[in-house]
């Protein structure tokens, strides 16, 4: 089992979330953060969210 860093849920599986706005994995250093399917899913609604409000 794995935990969320997130929530702190055991789950079979975890998805790495970048959170920067000018996320770039090659170049920046950065802490690594694992989300539980339910977690990744709130993560990646938020983000939408977001680039919708800036249009």
């Amino acid at each position: 089992m794995l935990k969320c860093d997130f929530c702190g849920r055991e789950s079979d599986s975890v998805t790495r979330v970048a959170l920067d706005q000018d996320y770039d994995r090659l170049t920046v250093k950065h802490q690594q953060r694992y989300a539980c399917p339910e977690c990744s899913l709130k993560k990646e609604q938020e983000r939408q969210a977001r680039l919708k409000a800036k249009r």
